[in-house]
């Protein structure tokens, strides 16, 4: 076992589209696993799998490839990433967070959702790392989901990528409408650079009360998901040593930024 600490990431996964699609999401993706050390696995929280009451874990050898979005091309929906799972460090992950006061459920059947096997498949392509995903709570609020990345911060130092998929911004009915308003970026922006100062910081306090303290937190996040995957890595890090590496902006509001958590 490395005790070096592995990297940890937050992405913006975006849309389904961006697997087939040319974009400056898409070659970021692509470029960044060769910037990263090769992990023996990957532990991702992902803003589609929301869980109340305990925490999801799964299990399978083989999870499938869940295609749980509608309305897209139908080349999307014959996409699979058959990258294996990894049953026993599931089960670690499920006694780290009972002795943590979490209840578990370890989901010998539950696939990857595409905030999972989307960003993996530009990333790593090969589909060669094992996986295991871990839901989040959105109704448990900052607190809770930071904690749950604090129980699992021992995982990086044993050669695990760590990686929250979500969305630095997430209106998607300001992104779907058909005059989405220049004044729209302005709010994206001030909410994203509010998020990049905090992270660099490492002002884990405002972050975690970002409802409240952060402008346009409502309009960015109309509900929670998408941006708690990045308080749980956080609860990965010691807080020092966080940068952006990747923006983008997709119709003027949906924000596509990236971190990693030396």
């Amino acid at each position: 076992m490395s005790h070096s600490i592995y990297p940890a990431l937050f992405i913006s996964h975006g849309s389904p589209m961006l697997v087939v699609e040319q974009t400056k999401t898409t070659r970021f993706f692509e470029s960044l696993g060769e910037a990263l050390p090769i992990p023996r696995a990957i532990v991702i929280f992902s803003a589609h799998m929301d869980s109340r009451h305990e925490v999801i874990v799964t299990a399978a050898e083989h999870p499938h490839t869940v295609h749980d979005f509608y309305g897209f091309p139908e080349p999307l929906y014959q996409l699979n990433y058959p990258a294996p799972g990894e049953p026993n460090l599931a089960q670690t992950i499920a006694s780290k967070l009972s002795e943590a006061g979490f209840p578990v459920f370890l989901d010998p059947k539950r696939g990857w959702d595409h905030g999972v096997w989307m960003p993996l498949m530009l990333v790593y392509p090969n589909a060669n790392i094992p996986i295991v995903q871990v839901s989040i709570d959105a109704n448990a609020g900052t607190e809770y989901n930071h904690r749950l990345g604090k129980a699992l911060r021992s995982l990086r130092e044993e050669e695990v990528l760590m990686i929250g998929s979500g969305g630095i911004s997430h209106n998607l009915q300001a992104y779907f409408s058909p005059d989405s308003l220049p004044e729209n970026e302005g709010k994206v922006q001030a909410f994203t650079e509010w998020v990049h100062r905090h992270l660099e910081e490492g002002d884990r306090d405002s972050l975690l009360d970002y409802q409240s303290l952060a402008p346009e937190a409502d309009f960015n996040h109309p509900t929670q998901e998408h941006f708690l995957p990045l308080l749980t890595i956080l609860g990965t890090s010691d807080g020092k040593e966080i940068r952006r590496i990747h923006s983008d902006l997709d119709n003027r509001v949906l924000a596509l930024d990236a971190y990693q958590f030396s």
